[in-house]
């Protein structure tokens, strides 16, 4: 079950570097995913809902309920990145969910982070430059579409290697897309929809076509 973390009332002063702590790690566990983990994916989910760290719990919590519908031995586990004290529990912005999408599956690990879209250091900036630059009519289309949106949500994987570790990850998306009716982005599949399985096909294709890439550079 999705940890309860305790939320904190009142304007609560941050240890020095906790917070630091809480974007450098979670900086480190993506660089490791994009490095060492390949075939790795981050998807952007762009949601109308204004977000802070107990609506994600609420969201997990959400999201696990429905797949213990379909499986009761599915499962999603919560974790805090960077080791952040009860009270600062409420300022979280990165996690780790380990997805257990089946009975007796091993659980697959992907890293979550929550960006406000107002917040000038959200990576989201740099995503609609790059899709701009990729496809000028898919970038503008996208900046438009994202507009209304409050939050820029990050769902990261790596190892996506076999179908074992890709559903999980697809399983992920599709749940939290569809909870917080979710405009999803995925640069490297090249696709922008509301659909998530129309996205998961774009990815499964974009996925084989790095492998063969691969097996070509050999």
């Amino acid at each position: 079950m999705a940890g309860k973390n305790g939320q904190s009332n009142g304007h609560h002063q941050a240890q020095p570097g906790s917070v630091e702590l809480q974007e450098k790690r979670a900086a480190f566990l993506l660089e490791q995913l994009v490095n060492t983990e390949r075939p790795a994916r981050l998807v952007g989910l762009f949601t109308a809902k204004e977000m802070q760290a107990g609506d994600v719990e609420r969201l997990v919590d959400v999201c696990q309920r429905s797949m213990r519908e379909e499986d009761p031995g599915a499962s999603l586990s919560l974790q805090p990145i960077g080791e952040p004290s009860p009270a600062e529990l409420a300022q979280q912005r990165s996690w780790k969910i380990a997805v257990v999408d089946a009975t007796g599956a091993t659980p697959h690990d992907c890293l979550v982070q929550l960006f406000a879209m107002d917040n000038p250091a959200s990576p989201h900036h740099g995503l609609l430059a790059h899709l701009l630059q990729m496809d000028e009519d898919m970038g503008r289309a996208t900046r438009e579409s994202v507009e209304p949106a409050k939050t820029y949500v990050t769902i990261a994987s790596g190892r996506l290697d076999e179908k074992n570790r890709i559903h999980p990850y697809q399983n992920l998306v599709a749940l939290f897309s569809s909870a917080l009716n979710a405009l999803i982005v995925d640069p490297a599949a090249a696709m922008v929809t509301m659909d998530a399985g129309e996205w998961a096909d774009a990815m499964e294709m974009s996925l084989e076509l790095e492998n063969s890439m691969k097996l070509l550079r050999r």
